[in-house]
């Protein structure tokens, strides 16, 4: 909607146009008024007592209106007065009653239940192998076998649909990183506990860089040898004690030969090496702290596990503790986030 504005009047150009414009060189007057002195003012009054002299405005006496008019104001204000009581009246008796009076349960607006509420905020559920359900379970695809699907896991990890955490999902398993890591690299080649074999890598980390060129955080995946172990509960469960008993059996000097990190040179303390549970799944959990060669501390969690078709696999999460620092609890989250599949393709 547009506002609708007069031009003010145009300046007058010159004197023509404005007799009292005062002159180049010419002083301001100012025009007469009662109680004030002007020159000649006295002179003037004594030679014209009670009249109009030159230069004083006459003062027009105010005419008094006859009793005809005051009739008509009276009759005018008495009916104002009396359509303002109809109105209050009117108010009164029928405005306020409607607003007091209840409105009837049809009229209402709805109010959402908790229940409901939670239902349409929860997203659902992704369709990758480690989200879908047993419905959902392509041809040809081998199920997940019995037993796996009771492990819940820690309930610290990136909520479903969480923005700010990305999957990454394996033939197998999945883990989940910051979506703002977008370096994608690999970090050398680490080994089976078990059997010395080469571990291929993938790794998702941050862009900004270390004084060694490594992220500054960054997670891990590890695999070799799929199906190794079968997919036979008890053996899988066999394997992955067999990998606790093992590092908890390693002298300490030797135990960080085995833990991909970032490049420690001192000060390199561990947990003890031991089975947690994680969702559909259990894994061999080892957190250390080092020092790198700048003398800056380094943070990190690495998990060796057996997927529940007996691949062995490696997960883990490094960092400087400054990153950590600022990014609290991120460090915890991601490392609950590994999980295995409801299913996996065969081949």
């Amino acid at each position: 909607m547009s506002n609708n504005y007069s031009a003010p009047p145009p300046p007058p150009r010159d004197a023509e146009d404005n007799p009292r414009a005062p002159q180049p060189g010419q002083q301001h007057s100012q025009g007469p008024y009662p109680g004030q002195q002007y020159p000649g003012n006295e002179d003037t009054q004594a030679r014209y007592p009670g009249q109009q002299y030159p230069g004083q405005y006459a003062q027009p006496s105010a005419p008094q209106p006859p009793d005809s008019n005051k009739k008509t104001l009276f009759i005018i204000l008495g009916a104002v007065a009396a359509v303002v009581i109809v109105a209050l009246v009117a108010v009164f008796a029928w405005v306020i009653p409607t607003f007091a009076k209840p409105q009837s349960q049809d009229t209402l607006p709805p109010v959402a239940t908790s229940q409901a509420a939670e239902e349409s905020a929860a997203p659902e559920e992704s369709a990758t192998p480690s989200d879908a359900t047993a419905d959902d379970v392509p041809a040809g695809a081998i199920p997940l076998p019995p037993g796996w699907a009771d492990l819940k896991g820690p309930a610290t990890v990136p909520a479903e649909g969480d923005a700010l955490f990305s999957r990454f999902v394996t033939g197998e398993s999945s883990f989940q990183y910051p979506t703002s890591w977008t370096l994608d690299d690999t970090f050398g080649i680490t080994t089976d506990p078990t059997t010395g074999t080469p571990m291929q890598q993938k790794a998702q980390g941050t862009e900004e860089r270390d004084g060694d060129g490594i992220a500054l955080a960054y997670a891990f995946f590890a695999e070799a040898e799929e199906g190794k172990y079968g997919k036979e509960p008890e053996k899988v469960q066999g394997a992955i004690k067999e990998i606790e008993a093992k590092f908890k059996a390693m002298p300490a000097a030797e135990l960080p030969q085995h833990l991909v990190g970032h490049r420690c040179t001192s000060n390199f303390e561990t947990t003890t090496p031991e089975i947690r549970e994680f969702r559909r799944t259990a894994a061999v959990v080892i957190g250390f702290t080092c020092l790198n060669a700048r003398g800056e501390t380094i943070q990190a969690v690495n998990l060796f596990s057996v997927t529940p078709w007996g691949t062995p696999q490696m997960v883990g999460v490094s960092g400087h503790s400054t990153y950590w620092e600022a990014n609290p609890d991120q460090l915890e989250l991601i490392a609950n986030s590994y999980r295995a599949n409801r299913w996996k393709l065969e081949g």
